[in-house]
Parts: structure tokens; C-alpha cells; sequence
């Protein structure tokens, strides 16, 4: 059994409440509110790039490396500052940074170091301001009330929430981080009805969530239904997260944003979409001063890493707090009234996440045996015999000539510029692709 990290008076803990929190309009978009607007026809089903299920992007998503801290781990790194709570309740609040600075040194202690490379956050953008922080108290209280009151017996419960859901409170911009945070993870039909209450909320941050759903959501009836709301909003709003999901490491990501692309018609992105082209694959390394690094997606165990990703609270009046689950405890849901053990305040954040999915775990113990996940991508250097291996093949040739994101691009392109664009970019694809990986760019048969 690996020795409990000493941080002098405090001891690491654990992280898992989570993340706390110039382009034309798309067609058919006004500047009415998106419930006001009538939704232009789209082609149902969607063409998709390839029929991969929602079990199957699970399956690929539990594959990825995991970050942070597992449910023995972190029950190893609670004890001494439990027992220092209980000993002493009235002692000052530990570093809020405890989290990051414990896992630092718990990959130094493993030898690790990469383990502790992840996307942190730094001030300000991980404080909220004090009407922000209050907001998102409010209504998540107020949302995990309506959830609780929703459920039932063997169902999401979902049949019941359209009524509070979809009134006034949860479709204004300050609600957006909330819905989005808490509902991410919630059986299909409550991710559709996520979907309802963006398209009715006004303003980029519902859109950016809309888009978020179009790329990263395993169930291509929730993509579905966020493509067809984004066909409704302004189109600066979201085309960034476009962009970002073929350069995504994920390659589902970038299948998932051609596909939007495709069926929105955005005729705009085919010439940021041809230098797309000549990226290299997003998930090879590259070269970094004298060595060589890498992006890759990572994930987080939602529940046994909560100080990772936010402040520790011993203040009951602070804002967003919420309880640490307890390792090797049973696990109350929807974050019980309790008044002992470790707290944290969402209201700082260290961490956030792309998206999130439950997935099952190995030895969930008295937890739930699935649990929520957290995606995000990391860089990190590569180790010695990793960047030995991949100058050997870049020596010998032998590296991939294309990537499944490439093919993401070729896909979009290929309907976008096969559907009405006539020749218009002609000039251009000449000049990106050879004549054997051309796009079709002739207009379709009449017929």
C-alpha cells in the first residue's frame, strides 16, 4: 500500500463535484429569440459518416487513459485531513489549490510527472464573480430539487420535468452552465429535453452548449436534435466548437462535427475546412523546443475527484458548497444535508471538462457501479522510449499518411461542395488534394 501524502498540516484529497462548473448567420436565423423562430426543413435522418452506436462511442471513450484519482486512492489521501477535521473542526481552510498541488506530488512520489499534466485553469477564468456564484447555487439547488421529485422507480423521470423545465427560470443565460452541468449525464430522453431548454435560451453560451452536444453526445437522437436547434441561431454563436471538434483528438468528435457542418449547409467553412486539410493528425506528436509532445483525451472519475477540480470549504457560508462522497461509504445522491467530512465550493474551479459520460466501474465498492466520467484533453511530453519509437518511424516513413479527422473533412466537404456549390471552390480543392482524393464538387442529378 503506497504511504498517505504529507502536505504538512493537510493532506491531499479528492476531486469530484466536477466542472462548475466573423461568420454569416446560419440560414433561417433572426434576431428573434429561438423559440420564436420556425425551424427550416432539414433532411431526417441525418447522413451520417459512419453508424457507429451509442454503446460503441462508449465502449471507445473507456479506453482512454485515465487522470486523477481513483476511489482507493482517494479514500488513502482523506483520512489524516478527516481525522485533522475531527480533531480540530474550527482550524483555518487548507490552500484551495490543495487538490492540484497534491496530485504534483503524488506524480512525483509515483514518478510520474505526466500525471499531473492537465489542463488547469488559471485566475481569473476559474472564479466566478459573486451574482454568478449565486445563480448557479440557487438554480442548482432548485434543478436537483426537480430532479428528485421527477424520478421514479426504474425511470429518468423525464415525462415529468418538460413543465419545469422549460419554464422561464431554466431558458434565461444564467441558467445555461447549470442545465448543461447537471444534465449532461442523465438518461437520453432527459439529454433531449437538455436540448429543448438551450434552443429556447437566447444568447452564445446556450449555442456553444447546443454545439457541444452536436459533437461530443454519444446518442445520434440528441445530435440530432442540437443540429436542427443550431439551424436556428446565429451562425458566430457555435461554428468555433465546429472548428475545434476536427481537431479534435476524439475522432468520433470530428465525425460528429462534419456531420453538423454537412447538414447545415455551411457552404461558409469550405475554405477553412480546405486548410484543414493540411493539419497533421491531431493526435500525433509534435516536435516542442527539444523533444517532442502530445495531445490526448483523458478522463476523470467524476466522484472521487472533486478537490482536483475545485476549492476545499470549511465555511458553511460559502457559496456553491457541496459534500465529498466519501470513499468506502454508501453514496447519497443529489448530495446530502450532512454536516461532517469534506466539503468544496464549485464557485472556484481548476478543471473543466469537454463532456461527460457514465460509464461502468471495476470496483465500484458501495458507489454506484456507474459512474460519471469527465473528458477533457491534456498535452504531455512524450517519455524517452515513446519519442525513440516515433522518430524511428518518422525515419523509416512509416507514420500514418492520413487520419480518421482528415477523413471527418473530406466527408464535410465532399456533401458541402456536392450540394449546390457548383464550381464555385474548384480552384481551390485542385490545389489541396491530388485528383484521386478529390471531393465531388459537380451539382447533383435533378433527377
Amino acid at each position: 500500500m503506497p504511504r498517505p501524502l504529507r502536505m504538512g498540516r493537510w493532506v491531499a484529497v479528492v476531486l469530484a463535484v466536477g466542472a462548475y462548473g466573423a461568420s454569416p448567420r446560419a440560414a433561417g436565423a433572426g434576431d428573434q429569440p429561438a423559440d420564436k423562430q420556425e425551424a427550416p426543413r432539414l433532411e431526417a435522418p441525418f447522413k451520417r459518416r459512419k453508424p457507429t452506436t451509442e454503446e460503441e462511442l462508449r465502449r471507445q471513450l473507456r479506453d482512454v487513459p485515465e487522470a486523477g484519482f481513483d476511489q482507493q486512492a482517494a479514500g488513502e489521501l482523506y483520512a489524516p485531513i478527516v481525522q485533522s477535521l475531527k480533531a480540530n473542526p474550527s482550524q483555518n481552510s487548507p490552500p484551495a489549490d490543495l487538490g492540484m498541488k497534491a496530485l504534483q506530488e503524488k506524480a512525483r512520489r509515483d514518478k510520474r510527472p505526466d500525471a499531473a499534466l492537465l489542463p488547469w485553469l488559471p485566475g481569473p477564468d476559474n472564479v466566478l464573480a459573486k451574482e454568478e456564484a449565486e445563480q448557479l447555487q440557487n438554480l442548482s439547488l432548485k434543478l436537483r430539487t426537480e430532479l428528485r421529485r421527477a424520478a421514479t422507480r426504474n425511470r429518468s423521470g423525464a415525462e415529468k420535468l418538460p413543465p419545469a423545465l422549460l419554464a422561464s427560470d431554466w431558458t434565461k443565460p444564467p441558467a445555461v452552465p447549470t442545465v448543461t452541468q447537471m444534465l449532461q449525464t442523465e438518461p437520453t430522453d432527459v439529454r433531449l429535453l437538455l436540448v429543448d431548454v438551450l434552443a429556447r435560451t437566447v444568447g452564445k453560451e446556450a449555442g456553444v452548449a447546443l454545439a457541444k452536444r452536436a459533437v461530443f453526445d454519444l446518442s445520434p437522437e440528441v445530435r440530432g436534435r442540437a443540429v436542427r436547434a443550431l439551424a436556428l441561431r446565429p451562425a458566430d454563436e457555435y461554428t468555433r466548437v465546429l472548428y475545434d471538434g476536427f481537431r479534435y483528438p476524439w475522432p468520433a468528435a470530428a465525425d460528429h462535427a462534419a456531420e453538423a457542418a454537412a447538414e447545415l449547409k455551411r457552404f461558409d467553412m469550405v475554405p477553412e475546412l480546405m486548410k484543414l486539410l493540411t493539419e497533421p493528425d491531431p493526435r500525433l506528436p509534435f516536435k516542442v523546443g527539444q523533444g517532442y509532445a502530445v495531445r490526448e483525451v483523458v478522463r476523470v472519475n467524476h466522484l472521487c475527484n472533486c478537490v482536483l477540480c475545485h476549492a476545499p470549504s470549511l465555511e458553511r457560508d460559502d457559496r456553491v458548497r457541496g459534500p465529498v462522497p466519501s470513499p468506502g461509504e454508501r453514496f447519497e445522491p443529489y448530495y446530502s444535508r450532512r454536516s461532517d467530512g469534506l466539503f468544496v465550493r464549485a464557485d472556484l474551479t481548476y478543471l473543466r471538462q469537454d463532456f461527460s459520460v457514465v460509464q461502468p466501474v471495476a470496483a465500484p465498492g458501495k458507489w454506484p457501479a456507474e459512474q460519471r466520467y469527465d473528458y477533457l484533453v491534456r498535452t504531455r511530453p512524450l517519455s524517452a522510449s515513446e519519442q525513440a519509437e516515433f522518430q524511428k518511424a518518422e525515419a523509416e516513413g512509416t507514420l500514418p499518411k492520413g487520419s480518421p479527422q482528415r477523413g471527418a473533412v473530406l466527408f464535410a466537404l465532399n456533401e458541402l461542395t456536392g450540394k449546390g456549390n457548383g464550381n464555385a471552390v474548384q480552384d481551390g480543392i485542385d490545389g489541396a488534394w491530388g485528383p484521386e482524393s478529390r471531393p465531388r464538387t459537380q451539382q447533383p442529378d435533378p433527377k
